[in-house]
């Protein structure tokens, strides 16, 4: 990508990725990469499948001997300055080439998931007897380490397996359906971090990472200072934020005893958070079989997960930004205005990259409004 400071470099390979040869790299015409918080990450790669060469008129060359195939391991390093940064570990799921009717014309479009993909293909049933939600998470990663995926979970605040007379649980889909599952009502996310070096990944389970060190600031009306694109959009949806209340049998005494859960626990990111400013819906505890704190930590899980009703949408310039802006952690806003300055949780970044451009389409999102920080790293 002619960038100044800019380097693209796409590997793949059916089992390890190799940097891709020249004559096909020297076909890429744009790279788009997705991630959310949310969902498995994505990518496709546009490229020029103009026939050339003495077997052009056999078949696409393109299609007989690039690494691009379908099932084939993929990783999107970029380099900005000097540091690399592992955008993308994954593999091809769909390859479209599109004939063209005029000379350069032709496009070969080559579309994948992250390396996710390979954890939801089966969908299995296993008993796990006796063991808590991060046991099961352990077990269900442990096989994936053989395909460069390393397990990075952490414990959940609560752990009270049951009884194997009383109860096993049971997994009835995919692997990777059943640890977003484990994750959701422990108030977790689940998702997998690619890098630190190509076709390698981690995958994450535990909390939402709303701490630690901010990425640089997105920089709005500032003059020379300014690294978006256009000043993003900010919007309140008062209809996320819950309470949830409600009862659970314990299963010692038998007892009914109250559970509730009225405000989120996460750290706060805003200074004013719009359930103190205006009503929230209740939602009743539905659960039967628990304990009554694991009971306590899902109903705080969905308090949690409907806190953050504001959210920022806009677009990066890549160079002025000068970094790769990634989901899942945090960013800095300045130059919004009291509202809206300050820290924000990154929900989704669309890397799009081009000869001479690269751009980062970002969703942000916090609980309310006005900053808790006196200052951003820039």
């Amino acid at each position: 990508m002619a960038l100044p400071g800019l380097l693209l470099t796409v590997l793949a390979g059916r089992t390890v990725p190799t940097p891709l040869p020249e004559p096909v790299l020297s076909r890429l015409r744009s790279a788009k990469v997705t991630e959310t918080d949310s969902e498995r990450s994505a990518f496709s790669l546009s490229l020029d499948a103009g026939r050339s060469g003495p077997l052009a008129a056999f078949d696409n060359p393109l299609l007989t001997s690039s690494p691009l195939q379908v099932g084939a391991r993929v990783a999107l390093v970029v380099t900005l300055g000097a540091v690399p940064t592992v955008l993308f570990d994954g593999i091809v799921t769909q390859t479209e080439l599109t004939p063209g009717d005029r000379p350069g014309s032709a496009t070969l479009d080559v579309q994948g998931e992250d390396a996710s993909y390979l954890m939801d293909l089966e969908e299995r049933d296993v008993e796990y007897p006796a063991l808590t939600d991060y046991l099961q998470v352990l077990a269900v990663l442990a096989p994936y380490a053989a395909q460069g995926i390393l397990p990075a979970a952490l414990p959940t605040p609560v752990a009270e397996p049951s009884l194997p007379t009383e109860q096993v649980p049971v997994q009835q889909t995919t692997d990777l359906r059943h640890l977003a599952a484990l994750a959701a009502r422990n108030g977790y996310v689940a998702y997998l971090m690619p890098g630190p070096v190509p076709g390698t990944s981690s995958f994450y389970w535990g909390p939402p990472v709303r701490v630690g060190l901010p990425q640089p600031a997105l920089s709005i009306d500032l003059g020379a200072q300014t690294n978006v694109l256009s000043a993003p959009t900010f919007k309140t949806d008062s209809v996320g934020p819950v309470q949830v209340t409600g009862t659970v049998q314990d299963p010692t005494s038998g007892q009914s005893v109250p559970v509730q859960a009225r405000a989120a626990l996460r750290p706060p990111l805003a200074a004013v958070p719009l359930s103190a400013v205006t009503a929230v819906r209740t939602r009743r505890l539905r659960e039967s079989g628990t304990g009554t704190a694991t009971a306590t930590v899902r109903a705080q899980a969905a308090v949690d997960a409907g806190a953050d009703a504001v959210v920022g949408e806009g677009e990066l310039d890549g160079a002025r930004y000068g970094s790769v802006l990634r989901p899942r952690g945090l960013v800095g806003v300045r130059g919004a205005g009291w509202s809206y300055d300050g820290l924000w949780y990154v929900r989704q970044v669309v890397h799009d990259l081009a000869p001479g451009s690269y751009r980062q389409k970002f969703v942000i999102a916090r609980e309310g409004y006005g900053s808790t920080v006196p200052a951003v790293v820039v």
